[in-house]
């Protein structure tokens, strides 16, 4: 029996077709004679006698329905939900930025998009945690790079770090210069992570 039950008309400009996973919805596709399932793992399709096709959600994911008909080869997107992402992202364009992307590919959520500032970046990083079905492409504006590198040189310097500084190289930020040992190394790396991701170190 369907858990969920629709009867939808295929058109290409359609909203893509979404689930929980364990629910099935009904699409009616008038002489279909093919079916192509993009990621197999996050559904199952059973063509019908009636013109229509069963979709099973099997785990949270993105794929592609191709379908040839009468009318030729169409497609249609299927994005399969348990509603933690969709929480997460409601949550990351509220308390972080607006502007950040946040889709659902294979059971992983990724983040992407531009922050503004470092403050974002800190917001982004306290509401996903550890979360390993979260992937964070978000990265910093280069426009304000140079504020976060004078940032984390200040910071260095007034933790008692004052060979240590923090230089742009093309769209990355480079943790240079000299500290005495492995100890200081790992003070001055971790007071950059505080202010940026993927700060690359040359100590």
């Amino acid at each position: 029996m369907l858990t969920t039950a629709a009867l939808l008309s295929l058109c290409l400009s359609a909203e893509p077709v979404r689930l929980s996973p364990g629910t099935q919805e009904v699409l009616r596709v008038p002489a279909v004679s093919r079916v192509g399932v993009g990621d197999p793992n996050v559904v199952d399709v059973t063509p019908t006698s009636r013109g229509e096709l069963v979709i099973t959600a099997k785990s949270r994911g993105r794929t592609t329905l191709t379908l040839w008909t009468g009318k030729g080869i169409e497609t249609r997107q299927v994005v399969v939900d348990d509603g933690k992402s969709t929480e997460l992202g409601k949550l990351v364009k509220t308390m972080v930025n607006p502007t950040l992307k946040v889709e659902e590919y294979s059971g992983v959520t990724v983040i992407d998009g531009m922050l503004d500032s470092p403050a974002e970046l800190r917001r982004l990083r306290e509401l996903v945690g550890n979360d390993g079905n979260v992937k964070v492409l978000a990265r910093l504006d280069p426009r304000v790079l140079p504020a976060v590198a004078q940032n984390i040189t200040a910071a260095l310097h007034k933790q008692g770090l004052p060979n240590a500084n923090v230089a742009i190289y093309g769209q990355t930020l480079v943790l240079e210069g000299s500290v005495a040992d492995e100890r200081e190394r790992q003070k001055a790396q971790l007071i950059a992570d505080s202010y940026a991701a993927d700060v690359l170190t040359r100590l």
